[in-house]
């Protein structure tokens, strides 16, 4: 009898554990459904949490903006929304910081993925965009439908200053690149237009090339006003640097009165540009006539 009941106890304490685990299966089952398509490959997409929902990881769009969230501050963007008119969504991070995402973006081999990415019309994404461009290390000219592409979301100054000088082969690609400016600089969007500008400003304000750079000065007709300020500190910086030959432009040029006027000014407010020269470019104002 004692036999029989030990037996009967070692039975039903197998039943019990088999019970359990059959109850266990179901559970989990429940808790963890299986996904379309599980392959141990597609199933590393997924995250299964403790209870029960199943997330998918954030993409690369997402992740950056909750991280440019983060770094938002609502003082420096209140203070770059006064100096940078846009109708896009300013969050407020500094530049260093958008550097260093941009720079981790392109060494960790995500820049053209990044680049494809709707930026939902955000100031800093727009404006990684480019960074992120100017940090990859291939030809300018190779680079250059994807710049007119991040160009053409472009809609202030400040995207443009500080991007189009800083493409990383653009200094050895000299004649390629001229032959960008001359074709930006006749375009209808404004901030081409001004690109051009900046691009000259960066890299051809040298002896040898000075003639070509107020030749294409002289060239611009597109009336836009960060047009006109863009070749006004253009030449300021030729008069900086090569004060006899800009005096010379001074006397006899083609610029609107608007650029030229204000090209005089930047000048004089320069302290690169010695006080006898401020003296005498005071006197190569142009005057509204009538």
């Amino acid at each position: 009898m004692v036999a029989y009941f030990g037996w009967g106890f070692t039975l039903f304490s197998r039943l019990m554990s088999l019970a359990t685990a059959l109850m266990t299966a179901v559970v989990v089952s429940m808790m963890c459904p299986v996904l379309p398509g599980s392959s141990d490959e597609s199933m590393r997409e997924y995250t299964v949490r403790y209870e029960g929902r199943v997330s998918v990881p954030k993409d690369n769009n997402t992740m950056v903006l909750e991280e440019l969230h983060t770094l938002a501050e609502e003082e420096y963007r209140a203070f770059n929304t006064k100096i940078t008119p846009t109708n896009q969504t300013i969050l407020g991070v500094r530049m260093p910081m958008l550097r260093k995402i941009a720079k981790r973006i392109v060494i960790e081999e995500q820049a053209l993925d990044f680049i494809s990415l709707d930026k939902e019309n955000i100031y800093e994404m727009i404006l990684l965009e480019g960074m992120v461009l100017s940090y990859m290390d291939k030809p300018f000219i190779e680079l250059l439908p994807l710049t007119e592409n991040f160009l053409r979301k472009v809609d202030n100054w400040a995207q443009v200053d500080s991007t189009v000088c800083s493409f990383k082969n653009m200094a050895r690609e000299k004649d390629d690149v001229m032959r960008v400016v001359r074709k930006w600089i006749q375009s209808n969007h404004e901030f081409f237009v001004r690109a051009g500008l900046v691009v000259l400003l960066g890299h051809f304000v040298e002896k040898e090339h000075l003639n070509m750079v107020f030749e294409i000065s002289q060239q611009v007709t597109h009336p836009g006003y960060y047009v006109s300020m863009g070749n006004a500190w253009l030449i300021s910086c030729c008069m900086a640097k090569f004060p006899e030959e800009t005096i010379g432009f001074f006397k006899n040029n083609t610029l609107d009165i608007r650029t030229h006027n204000k090209a005089i000014q930047k000048s004089r407010e320069s302290y690169q540009v010695p006080m006898e020269y401020k003296v005498l470019l005071q006197k190569l104002k142009k005057r509204h006539r009538g």
